[in-house]
């Protein structure tokens, strides 16, 4: 007892900055998230109070050492004013300053959740020098420009700025929800800076450091900050495995970033080893815990295509699809068609409205491979780019809905607990 009051002051330093660290890491962390389980505002608190909390564990800290220094005998005159301690504390602060340091540089979300400093386009050629014919990439069609950008490596910092088709977007992809989408990087007429900062029932939260406000990925909108209420405008990715995209779509190109820092390629192996999404696909229940109630309706990592529109939602089961692969429905109002092309494992949601003209699809049953349906009404034939590849429409395009494509059920759910469940036509 007598020893512990002896340090009961570098005791209590100790404390206070270990209880500062530890509240700025543990909601923060891939690895201890799950200890503390805050809901989503405490997490938003304490990121927004994070500068707080820094001076109190620098200040905690550093007073400890300055009495720790002020210990050793030979500086014992010195009479510092925070008086003096055992120099055993200068050891460890010193390791604990290491410990936290090596826990904040590699597992702390908003510091490691970056994309590469170096990108660049590449064509199929050298894109298949890269990637595996099997691997999976989010492609992605703007403006008459194609894209493809692989999975595995967007999986690590969640998201790549890029320029298609003239429009400045931000690609995201959160692994916990396998759930993928473009934002186009600017709301109410301003530009987007997004970060990740940490996440929220298995879902990356965004904040945008231009203007303050927070995102959640699978909401699309603002729901804390100046602009709350507000959604990003988006358009979808599609999932494929690289042989099939660049089939479908031979301009394309690949969006290439490597690892270049040591810190990338630590992390990207650390979340490759830990998270991957074969393991991920595998299991029964998300990888973190959740607050909420898992939706029973569909296995919690089935996978589904999520459409909302005008605060209706449906979720489209992928084994449904298989088949049903032509799926009319009306979602908030908008006419939907869901087209999935069982040999090439591609699905992709439309409006059905080609110009003045709202189109009913039928399943093809033909004996081309491409063409998934035709419509009733002028008896066209279109495959699962939303093409019209014969008949009356020849040539004309559906417009993609926005929507997230082959996400794990629990998590569109979660987001969307009214959601329907669609499975025929």
């Amino acid at each position: 007892m007598e020893t512990v009051v002896a340090h009961l002051p570098e005791i209590l330093l100790y404390a206070v900055g270990m209880a500062a660290l530890m509240t700025l890491y543990l909601p923060f962390s891939p690895v201890t998230i799950d200890l503390v389980m805050l809901p989503r505002g405490g997490q938003v608190w304490i990121y927004r109070h994070r500068r707080i909390l820094w001076t109190v564990a620098t200040v905690s800290f550093a007073v400890l050492l300055v009495r720790a220094f002020a210990g050793l005998p030979d500086l014992s005159g010195l009479g510092i004013a925070f008086g003096a301690a055992d120099p055993v504390w200068l050891w460890i602060g010193g390791v604990t300053a290491a410990v936290m340091a090596v826990a904040f540089w590699s597992g702390y979300v908003p510091f490691v959740m970056t994309p590469p400093a170096r990108q660049r386009l590449v064509g199929t050629e050298e894109a298949d020098t890269l990637l595996g014919p099997d691997d999976v990439i989010l492609g992605l069609i703007h403006g008459g420009d194609v894209r493809a950008y692989s999975r595995d490596a967007i999986a690590r910092p969640h998201y790549f700025t890029d320029t298609v088709g003239g429009t400045p977007f931000t690609v995201s992809y959160c692994i916990l929800c396998n759930s993928g989408i473009a934002f186009k990087n600017e709301l109410n007429g301003k530009p987007l800076n997004l970060k990740c900062v940490t996440a929220f029932n298995n879902n990356i939260i965004y904040l945008d450091k231009n203007s303050g406000n927070f995102i959640q990925q699978l909401d699309g909108s603002v729901f804390f900050g100046p602009d709350a209420g507000a959604a990003l405008d988006s358009q979808p990715v599609v999932f494929a495995t690289w042989s099939e995209w660049k089939t479908l779509h031979p301009d394309t190109r690949l969006y290439h970033a490597p690892d270049i820092t040591l810190r990338d390629k630590i992390v990207s192996l650390m979340l490759r080893l830990m998270i991957p999404i074969r393991k991920l696909a595998a299991r029964a229940k998300p990888w973190h815990r959740i607050k909420g109630t898992l939706d029973d309706r569909l296995p919690a990592i089935s996978l589904v295509l999520g459409v909302e529109r005008n605060g209706d939602s449906c979720g489209y089961p992928l084994n449904g699809l298989a088949d049903a692969p032509v799926i009319n429905d009306t979602v908030g109002g908008v006419p939907v068609i869901v087209l999935y092309n069982r040999e090439r494992d591609v699905a992709e949601v439309f409006s059905r409205r080609v110009g003045a003209r709202e189109l009913t699809f039928n399943p093809a049953g033909g004996a081309r491979d491409d063409i998934i349906a035709t419509d009733a009404e002028t008896g066209s034939s279109w495959d699962v780019t939303g093409a019209a590849v014969a008949g009356e429409l020849e040539g004309a395009s559906l417009d993609p809905l926005p929507h997230f494509n082959k996400l794990f059920w629990f998590s569109w759910a979660l987001f969307k607990p009214g959601t329907r469940v669609k499975n025929a036509a």
